[in-house]
């Protein structure tokens, strides 16, 4: 469709243009206390954005962005669609070889990289050095030429060209970023400006945000575009807070850091909101506090934590293959009248479609029949919508097969409640299949991972389904957990704890103290703790498991 009178390609580039027209002397980057406007903003994206197309970049051209939480990040989430690049975010905390990989694979012509971590890189950088043009986006020192320093060079360019007018089509792609799954090899996600825009707008319904918002980044902003909000904050004209604790999840330090700035919006995991709500600090200035957190399920207990600082907690359910959010846990008016338990147990839901994701929700089961809504029959996830990726980078067979007859199937279990609201169950992978003295079980290994972190003591916990046979499909439960710091809880401690919660078919027959492993986004690998499993405790007998203690592997 061509541009006429009555249709404009959608963009969220288009969103700084216009805060930086109605709020140009308003803060909207505060950086290790450095204030930068909005007008500022607006100029040093369209410079960086004209210098990209001074580096003869085409217009689908994939830029790679190296750099942890920075305002040169959120900087470059205008440029490189603003000069017709594809943002290629990368995760910073992988090893120089799987971004080599990434690299490769995404076929960059740009890297946009942080000094830090070019020099970090160092190796890494210097053998793409030759087919891909190197941008150090912060930092003044390359000596050696192999790379260009933005800081140097920026002011030679303009900054009077508007960010949005060389977009040829709101479809064309504006982002790609690679899963972090818990298992597999990653796989580059593609979505469109149009996706990106209308994603953004929904953030800003989700989390209330207004003009007078301080957005605080503890989200890692290479996940999803941190879930779009470095493009849903300007929406409105609101405030981004840069810290340097954003990549340290000590509760007491964010906890200083959001009373010191009065922060209003953060979002994360909730792992981060469980240290924040069990931080020492004196939390005096919370009750103002929106956070929005996913990824996985809250329990019941950091719900009714969260309530009681006075904390607005929004549990959401999203994907890369949907922006991020895409499924909120709206709050009903008469669940103020329910008592804390029955109200937690609502909260812990994934909930309805946000406004963004329309009615394009669905639980189906393996005929692609909805599943009734009982709150028990689970089935898959499925989902479409404006917000939905297009198909996975190079990938043909995985588009293939998870992107199908206009749904994308998601992989994750749930069931759907007499109220409309679905709850995740889990992972159709980690289904566990536990044989019973009357017949076989499918055991939802979130089900016993919220039990267990319910017990006082437990910092966090993983729960997998073992073979202690040949047969596959003849499995058992194992815990691995961590403890909080001074707790000396044991294995029959929790054995015990785990009895009075579940039937006796759902208690793990194994508990393992272990230092959980987990992806950049919190996620935690269950296919390696698989392999620990198999490597140290395959020898060891039913018998033993039940018998043993917890036994710490380091």
């Amino acid at each position: 469709m061509k541009n006429t009178h009555s249709f404009v390609n959608l963009t969220p580039t288009s969103f700084l243009e216009r805060s930086g027209l109605a709020f140009p002397n308003k803060t909207a980057v505060v950086s290790k206390d450095k204030k930068i406007t909005y007008a500022i903003l607006l100029s040093r994206s369209r410079k960086l954005s004209d210098m990209l197309q001074s580096c003869d970049i085409c217009y689908g051209d994939h830029v790679g962005l190296l750099t942890q939480n920075s305002v040169q990040g959120v900087e470059a989430h205008f440029a490189i669609p603003g000069a017709g690049g594809v943002i290629v975010s990368l995760n910073p905390w992988l090893c120089e070889s799987d971004l080599l990989k990434q690299l490769l694979f995404s076929k960059i012509k740009i890297l946009l990289v942080s000094n830090i971590l070019f020099t970090k890189n160092r190796s890494m950088i210097e053998s793409i050095r030759n087919d891909v043009v190197i941008l150090v986006i912060d930092g003044a020192s390359c000596e050696d030429g192999s790379a260009m320093c933005v800081l140097k060079k920026l002011d030679y360019y303009r900054d009077d060209t508007p960010l949005d007018v060389c977009l040829r089509s709101e479809n064309d792609p504006i982002a790609m970023n690679f899963t972090s799954g818990t298992t597999g090899q990653p796989k580059g996600v593609i979505y469109t400006h149009r996706a990106a825009y209308l994603h953004a707008m929904g953030q800003v319904l989700m989390l209330s945000l207004r003009a007078e918002s301080r957005y605080y980044w503890s989200l890692p902003m290479f996940h999803v575009n941190g879930w779009g909000h470095m493009w849903a904050v300007p929406v409105v004209g609101a405030t981004q807070y840069i810290s340097g604790y954003e990549n340290n999840l000590d509760g007491a330090n964010i906890l200083k850091e959001l009373m010191r700035q009065q922060i209003s919006h953060l979002a994360g995991s909730p792992r981060l909101m469980k240290r924040i709500a069990e931080s020492k600090e004196e939390a005096v200035w919370l009750k103002n506090l929106t956070v929005l957190t996913g990824g996985a399920a809250p329990t019941s207990g950091l719900v009714e934590k969260m309530r009681a600082l006075g904390i607005d907690m929004i549990h959401q359910y999203g994907l890369n293959e949907t922006c991020g959010p895409f499924v909120v846990c709206e709050q009903q008016e008469h669940w103020k009248d329910l008592d804390i338990n029955d109200w937690s147990k609502n909260g812990i839901r994934q909930g309805v479609p946000a406004i963004h994701a329309g009615s394009g929700l669905r639980v189906v089961d393996s005929e692609g029949i909805d599943v009734p809504w009982d709150g028990e029959t689970m089935g898959e996830i499925i989902v479409s919508g404006n917000t939905v990726a297009n198909e996975y980078f190079d990938n043909l067979e995985a588009t293939t097969d998870s992107f199908r007859n206009g749904w994308f199937h998601s992989g994750d279990i749930a069931v759907r409640h007499d109220d409309g609201y679905i709850q995740i169950k889990d992972r159709i992978k980690d289904i566990i299949h536990v044989t019973t003295d009357y017949g076989w079980e499918n055991i939802s290994s979130i089900e016993i991972e919220n039990g267990i972190s319910g017990i006082r003591g437990i910092s966090d916990v993983a729960v997998i389904g073992v073979s202690l046979t040949n047969d596959a499909e003849d499995q058992q439960v194992v815990a691995f957990y961590e403890l909080d710091n001074e707790c000396d809880l044991d294995a029959n401690d929790i054995r015990e704890c785990c009895k009075l919660i579940f039937p006796g078919y759902k208690v793990p027959i194994y508990f393992i103290e272990y230092n959980l492993p987990k992806t950049a986004t919190g996620k935690i690998k269950k296919n390696e703790l698989k392999e620990v499993y198999k490597e140290k405790y395959t020898s060891i007998s039913f018998e033993e498991c039940m018998e043993r203690d917890v036994e710490e592997v380091t």
